[in-house]
């Protein structure tokens, strides 16, 4: 949880305080290889914070997944549109590994900013993560071949291709697994 308290104290300049604040009203869950955060339908009424372990984001069409995100140790986690409107979400989060995160309700969180202002700057913090990487992701399929896309996926969570199948990425590329070991291959014979 020390990462939590470097976010409030060193990112954002908050006090310890507030810091014990949050986390008196946080609570802690564990989720078993394959277990769901949350399903299609549900409505997310949480942002969570990843102590260990590893998740994926995936939306389905037709039977075919396609992952859309990822959350390693120490990355916020959330449905974030569901969580901000507080509609049902067309997404799925499940665990790749054993994982255990820290969690702060949406009925907790709405209280905190509610009687400190402060606690909207971790709000916009949460916000600034989900709307750059989404920006970024968007960004890169219309401008980027696959290979770049790896590369910044490999510059977004170092050290992923150790921890996440290459099932996975290839699917969060938008590419076959074969043609994501070809293109390994080519950076490989090219460096």
């Amino acid at each position: 949880m020390e990462f939590l308290k470097d976010i409030f104290i060193d990112k954002l300049g908050l006090e310890v305080h507030h810091f014990e604040k949050f986390k008196s009203l946080i609570k802690t869950k564990k989720l078993k290889k394959k277990e769901y955060l949350i399903q299609e339908g549900s409505v997310c009424d949480f942002i969570g914070f990843v102590i260990s372990g590893k998740l994926r984001s995936h939306v389905q069409n037709d039977r075919v997944e396609f992952n859309n995100d990822f959350y390693l140790q120490n990355s916020v986690v959330t449905a974030y549109t569901s969580y901000l409107n507080q509609d049902p979400t067309n997404c799925n989060i499940e665990a790749l590994a054993d994982t255990e995160i820290a969690f702060i309700t949406y009925k907790h969180f709405t209280m905190l900013i509610d009687e400190d202002i402060h606690f909207l700057k971790l709000a916009k913090y949460i916000s600034d993560i989900f709307f750059i990487r989404k920006c970024k992701r968007e960004t890169s399929f219309l401008k980027n071949s696959a290979a770049e896309r790896l590369e910044m996926l490999c510059k977004t969570y170092p050290g992923i291709e150790q921890q996440i199948s290459q099932y996975h990425i290839a699917s969060y590329l938008g590419i076959k697994p074969e043609s994501l070991s070809r293109i390994k291959l080519l950076t490989y014979i090219n460096k």
